[in-house]
């Protein structure tokens, strides 16, 4: 198996303020058709105990072209588009019921043994179970790196609740968005057409940190830190 296609409808709880499709609501598609796929080949979270192995994500790169309204059937289609020791690269196409492309992104996983919760190598074996498909979404070379920026402002603090928390028992990856945009100054609009997210260190229960915001020539940059401001747990763009 190489690509994989998922069909879903846009949810409720997919959608903005304006019957749009959201970018956290996006962002949470484009998981599930992941772990569906993973799931399909045999490594996904019920085959946990089998296989030992998980998927953790380390970048998003999401460009939004079209935001279809509730209840909208999307397809997504989904790849594998390379394998590197430890770590995967894998693409994303969003269709709309007329065929429009709604969406495109990237991502960067990191292969984790879920019994010693540390870096595991991804086999031969595993990467022709996938399959490959040589194609990027993108044109530019994706580094899977975001720049902090200087002079970033200080704006809030949050301590993870378990509302917060997913079965990889840390904060899940798409909540990263709503920390974000409560960085943002009052009356910002935060509706944008491209998204980056790099993770760096995960967020667990009880875990305090701090938010930072900047922004510079319509770019905006959310840095989220560990309270005392010494681990950076991620770092978001949006433009």
């Amino acid at each position: 198996m190489a690509e994989y296609e998922y069909k879903t409808h846009i949810r409720y709880n997919d959608i903005n303020e304006n019957n749009e499709l959201s970018e956290k609501g996006l962002l949470n598609i484009l998981s599930e058709a992941a772990g569906k796929h993973s799931q399909e080949v045999g490594y996904g979270i019920n085959n946990l105990e089998e296989t030992g192995y998980l998927w953790m994500l380390l970048f998003w790169k999401v460009k939004i072209n079209k935001r279809p309204h509730w209840n909208t059937e999307l397809t997504v289609k989904t790849w594998p588009r390379k394998f590197e020791k430890v770590s995967s690269w894998r693409d994303f196409e969003v269709y709309d019921e007329s065929g429009e492309k709604v969406a495109i992104a990237t991502t960067n996983w990191v292969l984790v043994d879920a019994r010693t919760q540390g870096i595991a190598r991804i086999t031969e074996k595993m990467a022709n179970e996938y399959g490959m498909v040589q194609k990027s979404v993108f044109d530019e070379e994706i580094t899977g790196k975001i720049a902090v920026e200087d002079n970033m402002k200080k704006i809030y603090e949050y301590t993870s609740k378990r509302r917060d928390i997913d079965v990889n028992h840390h904060v899940n990856n798409v909540n990263y968005l709503e920390f974000a945009f409560d960085a943002f100054p009052e009356g910002s609009n935060v509706k944008f057409d491209n998204i980056e997210i790099q993770y760096k260190r995960q967020i667990k229960l009880g875990e305090t940190v701090s938010c930072f915001y900047a922004e510079k020539e319509n770019v905006h940059t959310v840095c989220i830190k560990s309270k005392d401001e010494k681990t950076l747990h991620a770092t978001l763009k949006f433009f």
